[in-house]
């Protein structure tokens, strides 16, 4: 009768154990995954305001380029 008992209870704290580590490991998962989004958002913003910044830098010589060439021919 009482190995039931002591049965009973050796699981319940087995199980509660198990699940408090199951708990902690999921949690420092999260921690890393919610810092992993951080540094995406901060690349993404970044990212964004460098962009235009970038295509002007590309698009600049091409458009000076092609307004000189119009000057040369003539068509402006």
């Amino acid at each position: 009768m009482e190995y039931a008992i002591v049965g009973a209870v050796v699981s319940l704290l087995v199980s509660m154990k198990f699940t408090d580590y199951k708990s902690k490991k999921t949690d420092e998962r999260l921690k890393g995954l919610e810092d992993n989004v951080e540094l995406v958002t901060t690349a993404v913003q970044t990212s964004e305001a460098e962009a235009p910044k970038k295509t002007l830098m590309i698009v600049e010589p091409v458009a000076k380029a092609v307004k000189e060439l119009q000057t040369a021919i003539g068509v402006q």
